[in-house]
């Protein structure tokens, strides 16, 4: 490889016996850090990129950070990293002049300033593909005259080192997919100091076109072979694919009863073009239980319990035995059977019986019933669903809002339908997301398939976006809204089933269910249409806490089209968030803003509000 930016040496100046390093600042704490003349990057990025760091006394006490001490030799290791900074960067010509430092705290701290002067930059003015196939060049150059990019390092940006060597991992990986289990790219830059323009030569030795040979499987011991062969996306003489590999680790795990799968294609020195796959397997243990306990403002104390069954009574099937308690939920029970690759290797088929009751400020209610769904996952972002429920309500008729007529509200009933729903997520990370969407559709119709009292169908449309505005700073946006459309006998809407608003991961303004029509005593009624939308920056302070600022609207509206913008409810307020292996822990206070309302709300939460 010959990546000339970062083999040029003395372009950098700093590196000086100046007496003022040696007397002045020698042995004296650095108390603050600062940057002159440096455009490109701010005094964040290039703080980041050196050992010397502004070292304040409430750094010290409450973080616990150690003192950074000032010397000539470290001064110059600094210079030297800013330098090698600048350099992979694409400033080849970044000159360090002379420091400038101010004695502080009676002359034991120093306040230190780097001078730069960045240059110009080095921008990439040619690219091409070289190497012994002449057909992978060509298609290779053609892409590259594409829309879709696939290189990050194209002519006309900034030369970077970190899109180097992103480019050649892409240009490896994709010769590798295509069965070139042996390839291997290499750049070569040339460089024209005065015009401060690179040219790039891809070198490609694609190697032999390999295929796949024997593949041996090891370690299983309940789980039957067949089974694991069926998930595999690979086989015996397919074209070799570094992905077909990667994704046969992943569905494998989507079984559900390994705790490791390791995938190992066994290459050799001389290159046969034959590859044999070596699959080990470490099963999970046959049962195992978790237990959860916790505290929420809204669910007060819970605590729940899963016994999980592994090869259930065979095969590759899984039987969870879950109980949970909380203010919300005095008691749910379920049973959950699932049988996954039922139909593909991404399709997963669940039965679940349930018993629970319910306890909300709307209602009280015991069911018990039951769902059949289907799982199909079409990606590693998109997943869809299907199912079958049915489910007997008995309702405790003096818990509902008064202004209902009670005649139309029965004790007990059955509800019964189908119901699917779709999710995309791109957000990451998962529990902490910086960037990416979530984007989830869900729907039910209720009465069309099975019988039951109550006719409706039910939506529900929740878009949710994440983005990084500066290295501390996310932009968190959501937006939500539900329809309830009645049968043609135009009954009431069954109470559990319509929506409400407020809440820790609603309107956070307002409690629970607070938000939106209610009776004379106070009772929520809940409503057929329901809006929310929330805005909220998130800033990370230092270490694992960080906080929040946040803005939400929404409402809920008796009628399915009874939304008007005029009855749009807003409410404003911030909090922490400490974050754990598992996501964050938080903490929100809320009021209603332009409201006639103005009560505090204070909410717990574990993970954020959406």
């Amino acid at each position: 490889m010959c990546l000339a930016l970062l083999t040029v040496p003395g372009l950098a100046r700093g590196q000086t016996s100046d007496p003022v390093l040696n007397s002045r600042a020698a042995d004296k704490q650095i108390r603050k850090l600062r940057f002159e003349g440096n455009d490109y990057f701010s005094d964040k990025e290039l703080t980041e990129a050196i050992s010397f760091s502004s070292n304040r006394w409430l750094g010290q006490k409450l973080l616990g950070k150690e003192a950074v001490w000032f010397s000539r030799d470290a001064y110059q290791m600094n210079v030297r990293e800013l330098q090698h900074f600048y350099q992979s960067e694409g400033f080849l010509n970044v000159e360090i002049g002379e420091p400038q430092i101010r004695l502080k705290r009676k002359g034991r701290k120093i306040e230190l300033t780097f001078r730069l002067t960045e240059n110009e930059a080095i921008h990439i003015d040619s690219l091409r593909f070289v190497g012994p196939n002449t057909t992978i060049n060509e298609d290779l150059q053609v892409r590259l005259q594409g829309s879709r990019k696939f290189l990050e390092a194209l002519p006309g940006s900034r030369f970077r080192d970190a899109l180097i060597w992103n480019d050649q991992e892409t240009l490896t990986m994709n010769l590798i997919n295509k069965g070139h289990a042996y390839a291997a790219s290499s750049p070569h830059v040339k460089l024209d100091t005065v015009q401060h323009k690179a040219s790039i030569d891809w070198e490609l030795e694609p190697g032999p076109l390999c295929y796949f040979g024997d593949i041996s499987i090891e370690g299983q011991e309940r789980t039957p072979e067949h089974l694991i062969r069926k998930q595999l996306a690979l086989e015996k003489g397919q074209v070799y694919s570094r992905a077909a590999l990667n994704r046969s680790q992943q569905q494998i795990y989507q079984l559900g009863t390994f705790r490791i799968a390791s995938l190992r294609a066994q290459l050799t020195r001389d290159q046969k073009d034959s590859i044999p796959v070596r699959i080990s397997l470490t099963e999970a243990p046959r049962t195992s239980t978790r237990v959860g306990l916790g505290y929420g403002r809204e669910d007060k104390f819970r605590t729940f319990v899963d016994f999980r069954i592994l090869n259930f009574p065979g095969g590759a099937r899984r039987l969870n035995l879950y109980a949970k308690h909380s203010a919300l939920e005095p008691y749910r029970f379920e049973a959950r059977l699932t049988q996954p690759a039922v139909f593909s290797p991404n399709s997963t088929l669940e039965l679940a019986p349930s018993v629970k009751k319910q306890k909300e400020a709307g209602y009280e209610l015991f069911a018990y019933g039951s769902t059949l769904g289907l799982l199909q996952r079409l990606s590693n972002q998109l997943n869809v669903s299907l199912s079958l429920y049915y489910e007997n309500v008995n309702l405790d008729t003096t818990s509902v809002a008064r202004t209902i007529d009670v005649t139309e509200v029965l004790k007990n009933y059955s509800k019964g339908g189908l119901a699917g729903g779709l999710l995309f997520d791109s957000s990451q990370p998962r529990f902490d997301p910086a960037r990416g969407w979530v984007v989830g559709l869900n729907a039910k119709s209720n009465s069309q398939l099975l019988p039951g009292k109550y006719s409706f169908f039910k939506y529900q449309l929740e878009v949710k976006h994440y983005q990084q505005i500066a290295e501390p700073l996310i932009l968190a946006m959501r937006a939500r809204y539900g329809g309830i459309r009645p049968g043609q006998s135009r009954g009431p809407i069954p109470v559990e089933e319509r929506f409400f608003a407020g809440g820790s991961r609603s309107v956070r303004g307002w409690a629970r269910q607070q938000l939106g029509p209610i009776d004379d005593e106070g009772v929520p009624l809940g409503g057929n249409t329901l809006i929310e939308v929330s805005l909220e920056p998130r800033l990370r302070l230092f270490g694992p806490l960080s906080m929040v600022v946040f803005a939400d609207a929404g409402n809920v509206w008796p009628q399915l089209g009874d939304f008007s913008a005029q009855d749009l409810r807003f409410s404003a307020g911030g909090g922490l968030r400490f974050s754990t292996p598992i996501g964050p822990v938080g903490i929100d206070l809320a009021r209603p803003v332009a409201d006639s309302d103005s009560k505090w709300q204070l909410h717990f939460n574990i993970g954020h509000a959406f």
